[in-house]
């Protein structure tokens, strides 16, 4: 992605660029800081959405996950490939799926953060 910075190597998969998959992105996206375009772009939508970028033929849409303070704390990732779903086919189909998937899962995170943490002894 042109004027994404970085390096920053994802903790699983294959290890990509944040700034080069989708669930990189929409967590390089949530901070009080400029972006670059790129990135304030997936800000201002609230999800993030590759073409080709990372591989050929593979298309990826992302939202993230928020905490109880609204920090995106993880991101819920959708690939397919490029030849069986259009871009709009991503965000038409996939995207409201994929919310409706991170809303129940923040619900418990923000019920989860009001209770104290126990440590193991």
């Amino acid at each position: 992605m042109r004027g994404v910075g970085g390096g920053a190597r994802g903790a699983r998969g294959r290890g990509a660029a944040a700034p080069e998959s989708s669930p990189g992105r929409v967590l390089l996206a949530d901070t009080d800081e400029p972006l670059p375009p790129a990135l304030a772009e997936v800000r201002a939508q609230g999800y993030a959405l590759t073409d080709e970028e990372l591989e050929s033929g593979l298309r990826a849409i992302a939202v993230p996950v928020r905490d109880r303070t609204g920090r995106a704390v993880a991101a819920l990732n959708v690939a397919t490939h490029a030849a069986r779903r259009t871009l709009e086919g991503c965000v038409q189909d996939l995207l409201p799926a994929l919310r409706a998937t991170a809303d129940p899962i923040q619900t418990d995170l923000h019920t989860a953060s009001r209770f104290p943490r126990v440590t193991p002894s």
